[in-house]
């Protein structure tokens, strides 16, 4: 019987992995064990600039989008960035994508503007909820709430290591 892999383990998976990926590149990367309340990874890049660093972290292959929260939505900055891994259960190499926190924050917050004013399944006001998703698959549901074409901007931000170059 398969061992179930705890939560806390797979986060760590994920932010070890973007550690090496970013080593391989030249960066100095620390992770920060949890002593950062929004980083995880405190970075320099080969230029000399730090940037910060949220990863999250799924481990199957058929992770469809990763939970953030409201304060997901405020706090951007031009030096800190999301990371959002899947690992694809280590039997693939893991996949993942860069974006700018004030990308993050303007979609979180776009998105759950538009579901606040959606009626729910009675007609009724949504209420809303502390918890937002940053979706990787379109569906009908998601295509409401995010950008046009957010599939295709995703795209741009896969394994762009690049972007923190700058």
């Amino acid at each position: 019987m398969p061992v179930k892999i705890q939560k806390q383990n797979i986060g760590n998976a994920g932010e070890y992995y973007l550690a090496s990926r970013l080593s391989a590149e030249n960066f100095i990367a620390t992770i920060t064990l949890g002593r950062a309340e929004r980083y995880d990874i405190l970075a320099v890049n080969p230029r000399g600039k730090t940037i910060k660093i949220s990863v999250k972290t799924g481990y199957l292959s058929t992770v469809k989008g990763f939970p953030l929260s409201e304060k997901d939505e405020v706090g951007a900055s031009s030096d800190f960035f999301y990371c959002f891994i899947k690992l694809n259960e280590f039997k693939s190499e893991p996949d993942f994508w860069i974006i700018p926190s004030e990308r993050v924050n303007k979609v979180l917050k776009k998105s759950e503007e538009l579901y606040r004013n959606m009626p729910g399944r009675r007609g009724q006001k949504r209420k809303g909820s502390i918890l937002r998703i940053i979706p990787l698959v379109s569906t009908d549901f998601y295509r409401r709430l995010y950008p046009e074409k957010w599939e295709e901007e995703l795209n741009g931000y896969y394994k762009n290591i690049e972007q923190l170059m700058k």
